[in-house]
Order: C-alpha cells, then sequence, then structure tokens
C-alpha cells in the first residue's frame, strides 16, 4: 500500500496551523497587579522573565488538528493497493441460484448478478439485460484488482453474445449450471410482411403468396392493391408484381436498403446486372439479384405459376423465400461450453482509494469538539 497526493498544493494550507497560535497567545490569560498598603515595605525585587505560555492546551490541540485535516482534504490523499481482494462469483440472470451456491464452494467470495451495475445477489432477480454479456464480462473483468479470482456462473445457452470469443485479463473460472425453470426463452424472429402492388396480369400471383404467407404464420395479413396505389408502409417487403417500371420513389427505397421484390415482367433500369440467387433442382432460376444505380433489387426470374416455375410445389418453397427475402439476425446465442473466455488481455490499472468520507466524518467531529471546549472555555470565564 502506497500514499499519493492528488493535489499536493493544499498541502500549503498547513500554515494556517500558526492562526490558532497567535490567538491563544494574545488571549492568554493576563496578570493584574494590585496595590497594598504594605507594598512600600517589601524589597523590589527584578521581574522575572515572560515565558511563552499557552492557555487552554486541549482546545488548542483540537483546532490544530482540525487545521492539519482540512489541509489533507484539501490534498486529496490518495491509497494504492487498498482494493479488496474477495473472490468474486458472477451469475448470468436465468441461472438456478440454489444449484450454483451447491456447484461453486466459497463461503468468503462475494456473489453478484452478471448484469449493469453487477448488483449483489441477495438483491431481487434482475431481468435479462439488453448490454450484451460478453461486455458484462469485460467490464466486470476490468473493475476488478488484477488479484481478484473470478467465478462466473452460467446457464448452457448463453445470449447476448457478440461474435467474438470474451478475453480477459485473468483466468476465469467458468461453471455451467442448468437454467431456472422459469427462465424465459428468446423467442423466434417475427417473418417478415409483404406490401404487394400488381396489375391484372400480376393478381395471378396472389394465391401462391397468400399460401406463403399463411405457411410463415405471418401475424399481419398482407397489404394488397393495385399499382396505381403508392406505398404506406415503410417496412416490410415491398413486392412489385406489374409491367410498368418501379415508381422513382420505390427505386429510392430500395437504393437506400429497402428489399424490393420485382416481377419477371418489370422493365428493368439500364446498365444492371443479373446474378442467380435461387435456383430450382433443375437448374432453372426461381429468383436473381439485380444490381444496379437504383441499388440491388430482387426479381423473379419466370411468373409464378407452376408451369413455369415447377419451385412454387416445393414443400420447403416457403422457407426458401423467407431466407432470401428476411436477413437472419446476427449470431448471438451458443453453447456456453465453446464460450470459455480466454486470456490474454491487459490488466486495467485500478483507480486509487480516496479517504473522503473518513475525514469529512474526522472534520465534523473534531469541529463538534472545538466548539464545545471553546464554550466551556468562556462559561468558566463568566464564572
Amino acid at each position: 500500500m502506497s500514499l499519493a497526493w492528488l493535489f499536493p498544493a493544499g498541502l500549503a494550507a498547513l500554515a494556517s496551523l500558526l492562526l490558532p497560535l497567535l490567538i491563544h497567545l494574545a488571549r492568554r490569560d493576563e496578570q493584574r497587579l494590585l496595590d497594598f498598603a504594605a507594598l512600600r515595605w517589601l524589597a523590589a525585587r527584578p521581574r522575572p522573565r515572560r515565558r511563552i505560555r499557552f492557555d487552554d492546551w486541549p482546545l488548542l490541540l483540537v483546532r490544530l488538528l482540525l487545521l492539519a485535516l482540512l489541509a489533507l482534504l484539501l490534498a486529496r490523499p490518495a491509497l494504492q493497493g487498498v482494493a479488496d481482494a474477495a473472490p468474486r462469483v458472477a451469475v448470468a440472470p436465468g441461472v438456478d441460484i440454489a444449484s450454483a451456491r451447491r456447484a461453486v464452494p466459497g463461503e468468503q467470495a462475494q456473489w453478484l448478478w452478471l448484469a449493469p451495475g453487477f448488483p449483489a445477489l441477495d438483491a431481487p432477480a434482475v431481468p435479462a439485460s439488453p448490454q450484451p454479456l460478453a461486455s458484462l464480462l469485460r467490464e466486470l473483468d476490468a473493475t476488478l484488482p488484477p488479484t481478484v479470482p473470478l467465478t462466473v456462473v452460467v446457464p448452457p445457452v448463453l445470449d447476448g453474445l457478440d461474435g467474438q470469443q470474451p478475453r480477459l485479463s485473468r483466468s476465469v473460472r467458468w461453471q455451467v449450471i442448468e437454467a431456472a425453470p422459469a427462465a424465459a426463452e428468446r423467442g423466434e424472429q417475427a417473418p417478415p410482411r409483404l406490401h404487394i402492388r400488381h396489375d391484372q396480369a400480376g393478381a395471378a400471383a396472389l394465391p401462391w403468396l397468400r399460401a406463403v404467407a399463411q405457411a410463415w404464420n405471418a401475424a399481419t395479413p398482407l397489404d394488397i392493391a393495385g399499382d396505381e396505389q403508392p406505398f404506406a408502409d415503410a417496412d416490410g417487403i415491398r413486392v412489385w408484381l406489374s409491367a410498368r417500371p418501379v415508381p422513382a420513389a420505390v427505386q429510392a427505397w430500395a437504393g437506400a436498403g429497402g428489399r424490393l421484390l420485382v416481377d419477371a415482367r418489370t422493365p428493368l433500369p439500364a446498365a444492371t446486372q443479373h446474378l442467380p440467387l435461387w435456383r430450382d433442382d433443375g437448374g432453372a432460376a426461381v429468383i436473381e439479384q439485380v444490381t444496379g444505380d437504383a441499388g440491388q433489387w430482387l426479381r423473379w426470374a419466370a411468373p409464378l405459376q407452376p408451369a413455369a416455375m415447377p419451385a412454387l410445389l416445393d414443400a420447403g418453397f416457403p422457407q426458401h423465400l423467407r431466407g432470401l427475402l428476411q436477413a437472419p439476425p446476427a449470431p448471438t446465442r451458443a453453447w456456453a461450453a465453446a464460450m470459455r473466455p480466454d486470456t490474454g488481455a491487459a490488466a486495467w490499472p485500478q483507480p486509487a482509494y480516496e479517504p473522503v468520507p473518513w475525514l469529512v466524518a474526522a472534520i465534523a467531529l473534531l469541529f463538534l469538539l472545538e466548539r464545545w471546549l471553546a464554550s466551556a472555555r468562556r462559561r468558566r470565564g463568566q464564572a
């Protein structure tokens, strides 16, 4: 443990210690001479030398100590190496607490939730945090001193990963425990909603698209209207089943990242490149990607009729189409056994401990003591 001063110039306030010394010298008890009749018969003696003498030593010492503590408070003392070295056990939300305590011995360890703020395990169960679990691990590792042992208790399946193996500055005991019975499971990604605009010939494809939406178990119905009606919703997938060119507003929406699927009869912008994305078992293209100045579109390679597109009759057609239209979310779930943190990260410097609360409490107590001693002195003087 070492001591450092964050504001050494504050020690200059120690010069104020001269003030109570001067005050006590100026206010010391005066000796008054009393004349009496026989004074002239006494032989004159040389006066004794006046010595420096302080009255009320307890009051003086309290005042000196009070000013010294104020100077120390201004100088901001900081202690290095006083952090708590007790082992830590971090428990991910959803773990069965009773099973975790049986599997991880350690009466001296501090148990805490692997959640923002790292509250104590005695606190009410915290819900799953939107902050990634890997980020919480790195934050906890950075806040602990390098010598503190760390145990992390996690369920068999981890959520909230960020695609990278956690790398910490210490070796971690990785304990996998069965999840609590009431732990909620993450739901599947909701299917996309289709917004369809069609002409008279494109209406023949509507029964097939309705069957696709039914296979997806879509919660919202299809948005279907003629090609003279504009698209009203900016979300979902826009399907253009018309021989007319795609409106400029829809092209701009697709260029900004929107998902657009056009009919095989739809005129395409100039200077576009075609790339087949889906072929049926016979090798015929089902959907192709069109890339140009207006962004990336998807295009039916043939009319949506079984005679021209046999893939419509395949049982896996709806899910294959959904995989092309709806990009899968980033992988944030993995088996906990495969996500044991690696070591090798640099240890974070730990902040020094500033005993400000203790200094403030001592100053307050000394101030009360000084006031009591000063009032007692005045009472003695009045008596």
